[in-house]
């Protein structure tokens, strides 16, 4: 299917800006809950990573930070997954107006998915 293809590359355009020179980005548990779902895909492990996902959402915002990158199209992607697309495209505008460089990426994503 191609989402998972546009999955792969955007854990892999969050996975590069995870870096040790990312000052001030919370990312919280994000490592671990990718792991565990990866390494465990299921329903449990899935929530518990949307969990997290929200988490890095809320903690940012209530700390005045921008959201890491790739974490609200990692969201927006998994929402339209399970069926409950409703705030997918404001996921997305928000990750493109954040970092203007997921532009391509996220218009994609509309693309095929009508967000």
């Amino acid at each position: 299917m191609k989402i998972k293809g546009l999955i792969i590359i955007g854990a892999v355009f969050l996975l590069s800006a995870c870096n040790s020179t990312q000052g001030g980005l919370y990312w919280g548990n994000y490592s671990d809950t990718l792991h565990n779902y990866k390494q465990e895909p299921g329903n449990t492990t899935r929530q518990r990573h949307v969990k997290s996902l929200n988490d890095i959402i809320k903690t940012s915002d209530k700390r005045g930070t921008r959201v890491p990158p790739g974490v609200l199209i990692e969201l927006a992607v998994m929402e339209i997954e399970s069926g409950s697309s409703e705030n997918a495209d404001a996921l997305l505008n928000r990750e493109m107006s954040l970092y203007p460089e997921s532009r391509t990426l996220v218009l994609e994503l509309k693309k095929r998915n009508g967000a």
